[in-house]
């Protein structure tokens, strides 16, 4: 929630004041339409999904004139929308120089120029929206606050800073090669700022408590490198990153729910990134996004193999309460009679209602170390808890690693909680039960059960 009694009583203002406008029938007084700037700035709100109680999509879908009265009437609208979209993301506004920001965000941001065009706004149709009785004076006052509290956020944004997490488990692994142990599963560390306006990078370190098989000791590994470029309506980025595929491959491991990947993700893309280019495009806040990226396809801090690059696309459509993509990619591992295609096309889909529940699922089918593959996963979850963010949720993952051979699948449901006691904390409590088909190839690591509990804390 966004602190300030101005802010609260500008909302409910413009709640009171559109319920007003609903059911009122106003004159004619000048009518507004597409030429106008009044309209042009309404619109450009309505496009960005800024208009409550309205769909987003350009404001000619429901009309191409507007009268003063009912122009006065949108613009209430866009400040109760600007005051939830605040609300919704407020809580990630405060906490941004302290956390790992999401690679793909799903809400739309409130900017200073959103802010600057209802103020425009408000200015312009002061005296329809005083005969409409608005506490003008309250509404430029919210306006206000939110305003600085964006700019203290871009302020923060400039600076270089550093961040991360650390992974700290209880698991009791059933499985022929498996334990019951107490270990700090993961630490990582960020390092990302600006160069210019234009130009920023991000360096990660992965540091390992133990490595596998070889008792006590610890590794740290180099898992991101690169430059972004700010293209206006996208990015470009250069070195060691994230390769953009589906959705669940871009959230950082802080927001899995289940603290782990489905096995196809971790199978195909074993290391998440590689070295390369790859470029983002987004016409505008709620359009499609294009991602097009060119790759060694040999992973994190690895020589390229052949002389073939990997190609990838993502397009990423946006539906009402979530969105929709379909993601490809063609390459090759190794080279001469070494060489195995790396070929693979898939959809995802991820959904978010009102009432707290959530739902992500993917599919791919395609080819992996010479052999015919598909996988998918799905999972459900819905919030418990009304005063901190939590979720009690179900997954599903399978993977057919040859789908020519049979007795080779990996199937498991995973269920669990997790909740956040204070904002940089997550306490996760999941149950995996695994049952590997006999023929699936790493039989003696995944035959049979597994549980733990999980404390994150992001600095």
């Amino acid at each position: 929630m966004i602190p300030g009694s101005s802010w609260r009583l500008g909302v409910a203002v413009a709640v009171a004041l559109g319920v007003l406008c609903a059911g009122a029938v106003w004159a004619e007084t000048g009518a507004i339409g597409p030429d106008d700037w009044q309209y042009r700035e309404l619109d450009a709100l309505a496009q960005a999904g800024l208009l409550s109680g309205h769909p987003e999509g350009p404001l000619s879908i429901w009309t191409d004139r507007l009268g003063r009265y009912e122009a006065a009437c949108l613009t209430m609208r866009a400040v109760e929308g600007l005051g939830k979209a605040y609300e919704q993301q407020g809580q990630a506004l405060r906490r941004i120089a302290q956390v790992e920001a999401p690679e793909q965000p799903m809400l739309r941001a409130v900017t200073p120029e959103d802010i600057a065009r209802v103020e425009k706004l408000i200015e312009e149709f002061r005296a329809e929206l005083v005969t409409m009785g608005a506490r003008v004076d309250d509404l430029e006052t919210a306006l206000a606050e939110v305003g600085k509290r964006l700019a203290k956020v871009e302020k923060e944004q400039k600076k270089h800073r550093l961040d991360g997490y650390v992974q700290f488990r209880y698991e009791d692994d059933d499985a022929p090669s498996g334990k019951e142990q107490f270990l700090a599963r993961r630490a990582r560390v960020n390092l990302r700022g600006p160069v210019s306006d234009r130009m920023s990078y991000r360096v990660e370190f992965q540091l390992d408590a133990k490595e596998s098989g070889k008792g006590r000791g610890s590794k740290v590994q180099l898992r991101t490198a690169y430059a972004d470029y700010d293209l206006n309506n996208g990015r470009l980025r250069v070195g060691q990153a994230k390769i953009p595929w589906g959705y669940e491959l871009l959230e950082s491991v802080p927001e899995l729910w289940a603290a782990e990947r489905a096995f196809f993700m971790d199978r195909l893309f074993p290391n998440q990134r590689d070295i390369g280019v790859q470029a983002n495009f987004q016409r505008s806040p709620g359009a499609p996004q294009l991602d097009v990226g060119v790759f060694n396809g040999t992973g994190v801090n690895a020589d390229d193999n052949n002389s073939r690059k990997n190609i990838m696309a993502r397009a990423d459509f946006p539906l009402p309460n979530g969105s929709f993509a379909l993601s490809g990619y063609i390459g090759e591992d190794g080279e001469g009679a070494a060489a195995t295609d790396q070929d693979r096309c898939g959809a995802s889909a991820r959904f978010k209602w009102p009432r707290g529940a959530e739902f992500m699922g993917e599919f791919v089918t395609g080819k992996d170390r010479d052999h015919d593959v598909r996988g998918w996963y799905a999972q459900l979850g819905h919030s418990v808890s009304k005063s901190r963010p939590d979720m009690l949720f179900v997954k599903y993952d399978q993977y057919d690693e040859n789908t020519d051979v049979s007795d080779d699948l990996f199937k498991r449901w995973s269920v669990g909680y997790w909740w956040e006691p204070e904002p940089p904390t997550r306490i996760g409590v999941v149950y995996e039960m695994r049952d590997p088909e006999p023929g699936f190839s790493e039989l003696g690591e995944w035959d049979d059960n597994r549980g733990w509990v999980q404390l994150q804390v992001k600095f």
